[in-house]
C-alpha cells in the first residue's frame, strides 16, 4: 500500500481523487481558498491600497506632467483598488521612497478599480499594463526598467543606485519660460 495520498489518488476514480486531494492539500497546510479570502478580507477591512507616502496621480494630464516632463528619475507605481498583491509592495515602495527620495521621485497610479475598470485607458494601452503591481521608471520622459509583481526591495535598489550616480552629475533639463516662448527673449 502507497503512503503518499497523491500517487494513490492518480490511480484512484475521479470521485476518489478530489477528497484525496484535499486531504494532501490541508495536510500540507495548503489551503489557496481560504487564503484568498483571507487576503480579501483584509483588504476590505484595512479599506483597499491606501497611497502611502506616494505622490498619487489620477488623470493622464497629471502623468505627462509628473512623469514625462520631470527633471529626475520618476518611479511610477501601478496599482488596482483593492488588490491584495498591491498590499505587499506597499511597505517596500514606502522603504524606497526614504532611502531614494532625494534623488528619484515616487508616484503610484491606481490604474484599475475595484472592480476591474480602468481609469485610464490610454496610459494603460501606451505602457501595456498586464499585471498588477507593476513598477515602471521613467528617466527623462522614457521607459527605462520594468519590474512586474516584484516584492522585494533589493531587486530595485541597484537600478535606482545606478541612475541615482547618473543624474547627480547631470545638470538640471532646462524648459522653455512659462511664457511658451524660448528662454531669454520677453
Amino acid at each position: 500500500m502507497e503512503s503518499d495520498p497523491a500517487a494513490a489518488a492518480r490511480k484512484a476514480s475521479p470521485e476518489a481523487r478530489g477528497s484525496a486531494r484535499q486531504t494532501w492539500l490541508a495536510g500540507r497546510r495548503i489551503l489557496p481558498r481560504a487564503a484568498l479570502a483571507a487576503c480579501a478580507a483584509l483588504v476590505l477591512v484595512v479599506g483597499g491600497c491606501g497611497p502611502g507616502k506616494l505622490r498619487p496621480i489620477a488623470s493622464e494630464w497629471e502623468f505627462n506632467q509628473q512623469v514625462l516632463k520631470s527633471d529626475r528619475p520618476v518611479v511610477v507605481y501601478f496599482s488596482k483598488q483593492g488588490c491584495a498583491w498591491c498590499m505587499f509592495l506597499d511597505s517596500c515602495m514606502d522603504q524606497l521612497y526614504e532611502e531614494y527620495s532625494d534623488r528619484v521621485t515616487f508616484t503610484r497610479f491606481e490604474l484599475m478599480s475595484f472592480w476591474s475598470k480602468i481609469t485610464c485607458e490610454p496610459i494603460w494601452k501606451r505602457y501595456r499594463i498586464a499585471r498588477f503591481p507593476t513598477v515602471v521608471l521613467f528617466v527623462n520622459g522614457k521607459e527605462k526598467y520594468r519590474w512586474v509583481t516584484n516584492y522585494s526591495g533589493d531587486a530595485y535598489r541597484p537600478v535606482l543606485d545606478e541612475v541615482g550616480r547618473h543624474q547627480a552629475g547631470r545638470p538640471p533639463r532646462r524648459t522653455p519660460a512659462a511664457s511658451g516662448g524660448p528662454p531669454g527673449k520677453p
